[in-house]
C-alpha cells in the first residue's frame, strides 16, 4: 500500500493542536511531524492512505478556520522516495 502525505500550515499553536486532534481522531492517519516555520506558522505533516489523508485535511482546515487561520494545504499521493526522505526526520542521516 502506498503512503500519502498531507501538509497543512496554520497560524498558532492552539490552532495546530486542535487540527491534529481532530485529524487523527477522524481518519486512519498518523502525525508524521510538526514544524514551526516562523511568524507563528506551524506546518503539520500527516501520513496515511490517500482517502484518509484527504478526509483528515478537509476536517483539519475546517477546524483551523474556527480557531485561527489556514495558510496552505497540500496532499502528496505516492511521494517520490527522495521527497519522503526529506520529510522524514528519522531517515535524514541514513544512506541506502
Amino acid at each position: 500500500m502506498y503512503r500519502s502525505f498531507g501538509l497543512i500550515e496554520v497560524i498558532g499553536f492552539v490552532t495546530a493542536t486542535a487540527c491534529i486532534d481532530a485529524m487523527v481522531k477522524s481518519a486512519f492517519v498518523e502525525l508524521h511531524d510538526m514544524k514551526r516555520t516562523g511568524s507563528g506558522m506551524i506546518t503539520i505533516i500527516i501520513k496515511g492512505d490517500l482517502a484518509s489523508v484527504k478526509e483528515a485535511l478537509e476536517l483539519g482546515a475546517e477546524i483551523a478556520h474556527r480557531h485561527g487561520e489556514v495558510i496552505a494545504m497540500k496532499v502528496i499521493a505516492r511521494p517520490y522516495p527522495g521527497l519522503e526522505r526529506l520529510l522524514d526526520p528519522e531517515e535524514k542521516g541514513e544512506k541506502e
